[in-house]
């Protein structure tokens, strides 16, 4: 045999079908160059004949069983036959052995489809990502990244994670300074080093996994259950101001599972939500507290430019430690979105709680707003936004020695800038940077406070 020469070995009707005129000796084995199977492969395909197709990669697999080009040849026939799984099987061999980005974008984008075929929307989404990482042009994965939102909407099952590592001046929200100070007046005896702004670094991981239970188009109803995992790692600095705190003792996990229903009113984009939840709350590997929680909102879409939100909730916490830490918080949020003729977005919120119990120190009104700007275009190869929240807090029976005359009264400002680089992804998932500053200022001194940290994570593109 010739050098790159290939015998592809068919039965008698392949080889009637390719030439009615060979003997039978010659019918039994057909001897093609590797061009030549390649190119009669391709011929079959485009002339609608899958079956002649794939006996010829299988032949090719024979040679080379890692051929991608032999196994994409095979997916394609058996997507022209109708067997969508044994064409998503050959797709992912063809993903696996490709070497070169735009093979590997043809199969995954191949296994996509025929995953969509088989309805399986979140196989689906996952090959759907992986075309995305090999896409050949940005007009081609915005295409991908508006077929993986289609098909998101029409999958019952949603997935979100979210992570971030950021190192802080202060993990554990401690005071700037060991002096107990209240309404001016020193007391002695100083803050334990646990109580103090400890610096250190924070890692988050955020899970929801999602289900729609009914879905129509004007409502739908979903279950989630929801994972939120803190932990903290404390500097060498931390360790020498607190020696006896373990980096345990300032972990944290909260978990809940939740009903939502939303229903569709008004103008397009206008909806009303009806939600319900419990979960547990752990700190440093303890049971802190359990909770029940209702809520309701509506958003109204008044045109393409301007959005009004309401919400309001009700929370009941039952502590792990006693009935007398159990408390109640009503909740309330109001907020506007204005999108300016340049695509930029301007969101203003309102929040406001109030928070009842038998612990005096848990008895507290607070008021917070927030103001954000983000910029449609990108700066530079970044998407930008930042924002800036102020907030009082009023604690009226609060003790801390004594009953603090006229309570505790706390007032904050924090500033935050986002960075998110679209174009430095991996299967549409791309890396955010956010910078957080501010302080609290409180008449009792172990709730001053200053923070500056620098969060990194990542989040979807689409």
């Amino acid at each position: 045999m010739k050098p790159q020469a290939l015998a592809v070995v068919c039965a008698a009707a392949l080889a009637l079908s390719l030439a009615p005129n060979l003997t039978t000796a010659q019918q039994n084995a057909v001897e093609l160059s590797l061009p030549e199977a390649r190119a009669l492969a391709v011929h079959a395909l485009s002339n609608g004949r899958p079956e002649l197709a794939s006996k010829i990669a299988s032949g090719l697999l024979e040679a080379d069983p890692r051929s991608p080009y032999a196994h994409y040849v095979l997916a394609n026939a058996y997507a022209d036959m109708g067997r969508s799984r044994d064409g998503r099987k050959a797709a992912a061999r063809a993903y696996r052995y490709s070497k070169i980005p735009v093979q590997k974008f043809e199969a995954a984008e191949l296994a996509a489809r025929l995953s969509y075929a088989e309805e399986r929307p979140t196989l689906t989404q996952l090959w759907l990502r992986r075309a995305v990482q090999n896409a050949p042009s940005p007009q081609i994965e915005a295409q991908l990244g508006k077929d993986f939102a289609k098909v998101r909407q029409q999958n019952p099952f949603s997935f979100s994670l979210n992570g971030g590592v950021r190192p802080s001046t202060n993990v554990n929200n401690g005071a700037d300074t060991a002096q107990q100070v209240i309404d001016g007046l020193p007391f002695t005896g100083q803050l334990s080093g646990s109580a103090q702004a400890l610096s250190g670094v924070i890692g988050s991981l955020d899970g929801i996994a999602g289900y729609r239970l009914r879905g129509t188009a004007r409502s739908r109803m979903d279950v989630s259950a929801r994972i939120y995992v803190q932990r903290i790692i404390l500097d060498n600095a931390a360790k020498i101001v607190a020696p006896s705190l373990r980096n345990g003792d300032l972990a944290s996990t909260y978990g809940e599972i939740a009903l939502n229903q939303q229903f569709a009113v008004g103008n397009p984009g206008s909806s009303v939500n009806l939600d319900a939840a419990v979960g547990q709350y752990w700190t440093g590997g303890n049971a802190n507290y359990g909770f029940v929680r209702l809520g309701a909102g509506h958003q109204w879409q008044m045109n393409t430019r301007i959005a009004l939100t309401l919400s309001a909730s009700v929370e009941q916490r039952f502590s792990a430690r006693s009935d007398i830490y159990d408390s109640r918080t009503l909740g309330l949020v109001v907020g506007a979105r204005y999108k300016l003729g340049s695509g930029d977005g301007v969101t203003v919120s309102l929040n406001l709680l109030n928070t009842n119990s038998d612990f005096v120190n848990s008895r507290v009104s607070a008021a917070a707003v927030r103001m954000s700007y983000s910029f449609a275009d990108k700066i530079g190869p970044a998407l930008v936004s930042f924002g800036l929240a102020l907030g009082r807090s009023d604690y009226p029976d609060y003790v801390a020695v004594f009953n603090v005359p006229g309570g505790k009264q706390d007032r904050s400002a924090y500033a935050d800038v986002n960075i998110f680089l679209p174009d430095i992804d991996y299967g549409g998932f791309a890396p955010t940077l956010r910078l957080r500053a501010g302080r609290t200022q409180s008449n009792v001194s172990r709730f001053d406070t200053r923070e500056f940290s620098v969060a990194v994570g990542i989040r979807s593109k689409f």
